[in-house]
């Protein structure tokens, strides 16, 4: 597809305008990992990244594509609201053994020594995000969103509006000035219409004093084309004392 018709195209431009290595970035929507690698190859290294699925199988494919991009030893699978929280976290090294074989687990001693991972692959639902965020002190620099079903998997599990727009909420208020949101929104499955309205009116109730706002849509290509929101955080401007 043309890249000037590319809504996923469209949404990288804006992230990478605004990442640099050493940054926090967030996927919302780990899917099939490709945004994911992607965001990961502008913070790194130096930088951090969570990638949120509530579904295991995208957490599976985020791995792999990690993997496979020689990343292994920079992920974690992590489990935050797991009912078992001292084996929530699966070092990306054994994450393809895992897979393989779930019940079965590095050892304490070798998970303890193991480097801190600037990569976490969080299974849950984005919802969650607010809690997470609130115990980190580093501020995100950018965050995206890919709306809908995951490519490939079950057309029944989609991203619903509720937790959504909990999740931009929460990325609102923790966002870096100068930081980025990016969505990009499908409109053409099942169930679409409500998430749809709920962040299209999200957006447009951003208070133009603290946000700067873009969309792009393609209003001559053909069926229900996906379209990109994105807004920016603006600095806190200070009123300087006059004399």
């Amino acid at each position: 597809m043309n890249s000037l018709t590319s809504a996923v195209e469209w949404s990288r431009r804006f992230l990478a305008e605004v990442l640099e290595p050493g940054d926090f970035a967030i996927d919302a929507t780990a899917g099939n990992g490709h945004d994911t690698l992607f965001l990961a190859r502008q913070v790194l290294p130096g930088g951090d990244l969570w990638a949120f699925d509530i579904q295991e199988a995208a957490i599976d494919a985020t791995a792999r594509r990690l993997t496979e991009a020689g990343l292994a030893d920079r992920f974690e699978i992590d489990e935050p609201f797991s009912a078992s929280k001292a084996a929530s976290k699966t070092a990306g090294r054994n994450v393809l053994a895992r897979m393989a074989a779930p019940d079965q687990s590095s050892p304490p001693e070798e998970a303890a020594a193991a480097p801190r991972c600037p990569i976490r692959l969080i299974h849950c639902d984005h919802s969650q995000m607010g809690s997470l965020l609130q115990g980190y002190t580093k501020q995100p620099k950018a965050a995206v969103f890919n709306l809908g079903y995951l490519p490939g998997g079950d057309h029944a599990l989609v991203t619903r509006a509720e937790s959504t727009v909990s999740a931009l909420d929460a990325l609102a208020a923790a966002l870096a000035e100068g930081g980025r949101l990016v969505v990009v929104v499908y409109v053409g499955h099942a169930g679409a219409e409500a998430e749809v309205t709920a962040v299209d009116r999200w957006w447009r109730q951003l208070p133009p004093q603290r946000w700067d706002t873009v969309a792009v849509q393609f209003p001559n290509r053909t069926g229900r084309p996906p379209y990109v929101l994105v807004a920016e955080k603006k600095g806190v401007q200070r009123r300087v004392p006059t004399t």
